[in-house]
């Protein structure tokens, strides 16, 4: 189960449930369970009771269950799920469908009575950066409500790097603040709200303010302070000074807050750059007028909307002497000063950046999730005493995971940010639940990889253009010049990795300028590109085939993006030489065969872009003939074996394992854990006869995700070949990562 239930009280015997009939004690004031269940695929149409009390499920409606979210489930010749409250229910009904799933239908008899520790167990979205579309939302909610989250914090507008604004909400008193590439209808609003209470999710709304207020600051460019002009940014921060601010937002909450049935309204209130002001005494002023303008705000939504307001900490940071309201709520995400601010009567959420950020493709924040799971709780802000609760401390309302996209509207596609995400919700949701399940992440991970995913009805953790092995494929051979394309026609213009795009070519002549080989709007890959990588002692050119991801604010193509992602891989294509680019994704690495020879992998990661071969303008496509070409879902490797916890607890691991006959490498990854790990005497072996040596000692771990060891040509087709190495735990016993054979 995910989370793992409060309390089980086991019985004899199992109960099949291969074949689901269910039924409600009253239609009419459970017909939002019904609604979801019937939506859902799985269960069928409802039934009469009479045909569940032997080999089915039934929801009644029981007083006295403990808790505002409690549920019992009662496994016997049928299932009885019971509640006083729709959460209840709704969480009674994931608790059957797991069961269901992690017993392939034969329910262990017994009973169950659960209900969570805490009031808050939340997710915050960023779609303020990156837009997500309104079916999209809905799988998350659908997540939420299968690890029994229950609040969705929406970030509704933001900016990233590179001058992007984002607003994504549709706006009548503001025509044109809405962001063109995508927001929400007044109308989705209401949807996905009542969409949501199904799933047990209540929806809460940030508009963030002062900082973060590009959108806004472009939309009424006399409300920016003229002093605070930050880098990658600009003008994006009202100046709190000026009554229009006040008024200008004041009008906004007034057409938003209506529209959130939800009683609590987040104003945002973080990282107002005061440092960009030099002089002192205007810092020190504009420092209390923030401290100001966060009791203006809560004073304005409380009287006149009747909503409890939420902030970001970091205000303590501020100049200034005024303190917020004690009825505004604090999410502590940049303090940690726990104790304090529950001592004085502030109620706080734990949204440590220590903890809780994802933030997709960046190289900071992230989240740990063997640490999450065995070493943190709601009571932990930070590692000091100042910041870590008592049990059982009212003030504490309970937690929220943040998805933060950083890198703008171009970065990780939202299957990709999905996927991260889920294995960290699996984690957050069991300890937010508060009964831990297993006695290990990596036992936990045993079962709650495949249960996490297993949402009903959810499509965002599925490719768009993955669902076959061979996603597409040239019909004939063709001939390229400078300007010539072929369209790829796939479901999708991109697709997540695992993949492997292939491409047989002779190359005709050196186009002056970069020559792409396949591109779409978010990724390119080049058959020749020169480009210069700025380095802290200066500048570094690099010539060779290249892969090409956008980042942050979008540009022309992939590669004039803010700050793209580029791999050049040390090969050039020669001049009239028919060649194969096997160009393999993985999670967080990418690589670059030539004829079936690694070239080099990268730990970045790519899409494969599914747009168009070619190019339809000069010099941007290349001149020679393209022989063939095949992209598909899978990367040609298989998983020989793995080290983790248990296997390194003594602290060295003797690894071993048959390699089946065709492989041309051996790659260790590293996957999670706080350490990395050295790989030592690795060696190829016939019997016990050593016929290959590789002669180093090797470091996988951090950003150095990956060792490859390619098998020598003349080994590649021994059918009894193994490979053995000593594994060492890096100053610690919790390295996870898989050994994976590649054939091409």
């Amino acid at each position: 189960m995910i989370p793992a239930v409060k309390e089980w009280t086991p019985a004899q015997g199992e109960l099949n449930l291969e074949k689901l009939k269910w039924s409600v004690a009253d239609r009419e004031s459970m017909k939002s369970l019904v609604a979801v269940l019937e939506s859902e695929g799985l269960w069928g149409k409802a039934v009469d009771k009479s045909q569940t009390a032997n080999g089915g499920v039934h929801f009644k409606w029981t007083k006295g269950i403990d808790g505002a979210e409690g549920y019992r489930v009662s496994i016997g010749d049928g299932v009885l799920v019971e509640a006083s409250s729709y959460a209840g229910l709704f969480y009674g009904s994931r608790t059957v469908l797991q069961l269901i799933h992690s017993y392939e239908g034969k329910l262990p008899k017994g009973v169950i009575n659960d209900q969570p520790k805490y009031q808050v167990r939340s997710l915050m979205l960023d779609v303020g950066r990156k837009h997500l579309e309104f079916e999209d939302l809905k799988d998350w909610v659908r997540l939420m409500g299968w690890m029994k989250f229950n609040q969705l914090q929406i970030h509704l507008n933001d900016n990233s790097w590179g001058r992007y604004p984002g607003y994504r909400l549709e706006s009548k008193v503001y025509p044109g603040l809405a962001s063109k590439d995508g927001h929400y209808t007044f109308q989705q609003i209401r949807e996905i709200q009542d969409f949501a209470k199904g799933y047990g999710v209540e929806i809460i709304p940030e508009i963030d303010s002062p900082g973060h207020s590009l959108a806004f600051t472009v939309y009424r460019p006399d409300l920016a302070h003229p002093g605070i002009d930050r880098e990658g940014f600009g003008l994006a921060y009202l100046d709190i000074r000026s009554e229009e601010s006040r008024r200008f937002i004041e009008k906004l909450f007034d057409e938003v807050a209506p529209l959130f049935d939800s009683k609590e309204f987040h104003i945002g209130t973080d990282e107002y750059r005061l440092n960009l002001i030099k002089d002192k005494k205007e810092r020190d002023a504009l420092g209390e007028d923030f401290r100001l303008y966060i009791n203006h705000f809560n004073k304005y939504l409380k009287e006149k909307h009747g909503k409890t307001v939420r902030i970001w900490s970091g205000y303590e940071h501020m100049p200034g002497t005024t303190e917020p309201e004690k009825d505004v709520i604090i999410d502590m995400w940049v303090t940690g000063d726990a104790k304090n601010k529950t001592k004085a009567g502030y109620k706080v959420i734990n949204s440590s950046h220590n903890f809780t950020y994802i933030v997709p493709g960046a190289p900071y924040y992230g989240v740990n999730n063997p640490g999450i799971y065995e070493n943190w709780t709601p009571l932990k802000f930070m590692n000091k005493p100042e910041g870590i609760l008592e049990e059982g401390e009212k003030n504490l309302l309970g937690a929220k995971l943040h998805v933060w996209n950083d890198f703008g509207p171009t970065g990780y596609t939202w299957n990709e940010i999905a996927r991260l995400s889920v294995p960290s919700m699996a984690a957050f949701g069991e300890k937010m639940w508060g009964v831990k399940g297993a006695e290990n992440y990596g036992e936990f991970v045993k079962y709650a990889d495949s249960l996490a995913g297993a949402a009903p009805a959810v499509k965002l953790l599925s490719r768009d253009a993955g669902e076959k092995d061979l996603v597409w494929s040239l019909e004939k051979q063709q001939e390229m010049i400078g300007n010539s394309s072929v369209t790829v026609d796939a479901a999708s213009q991109n697709l997540e990795y695992p993949w492997t795009a292939s491409f047989t070519v002779t190359r005709k002549n050196d186009i002056a300028g970069d020559e792409l080989l396949i591109s779409s709007g978010l990724a390119a890959f080049y058959l020749d590109l020169t480009h210069e990588f700025k380095t802290k002692q200066g500048v570094e050119t690099k010539r060779g085939v290249a892969c090409v991801r956008a980042n942050q604010a979008p540009g022309f193509d992939a590669l004039g993006s803010y700050r793209p992602d580029v791999i050049v891989f040390p090969y050039e294509v020669p001049l009239h030489q028919k060649v194969t680019l096997t160009f393999v994704g993985e999670h967080r690495k990418t690589s670059l065969y030539v004829d079936g020879k690694l070239v080099s992998s990268v730990n970045t990661q790519m899409v494969c872009p599914l747009g168009q071969i070619g190019a339809d303008q000069l010099p941007r496509g290349f001149h020679g003939t393209l022989h063939g070409v095949k992209i598909s879902s899978k990367t040609g490797s298989q998983k020989l074996g793995e080290w983790n916890t248990g296997l390194l607890r003594t602290g060295v691991y003797q690894f071993e394992a048959e390699i089946p006959a065709g492989v041309t490498n051996v790659s260790f990854g590293y996957q999670r854990g706080a350490h990395g790990a050295n790989l030592k005497q690795v060696s190829l072996w016939k019997g016990d006869k050593k016929v290959h040596d590789y002669k180093d000692s090797y470091f996988v771990g951090g950003k150095n995700r990956n060792q490859a060891f390619p098998v020598p040509e003349a080994l590649q087709t021994e059918s009894d070949l193994k490979i053995k190495a000593v594994i060492e735990g890096e100053g610690g016993n919790d390295s996870f990562g898989e050994v994976r054979a590649t054939s091409f």
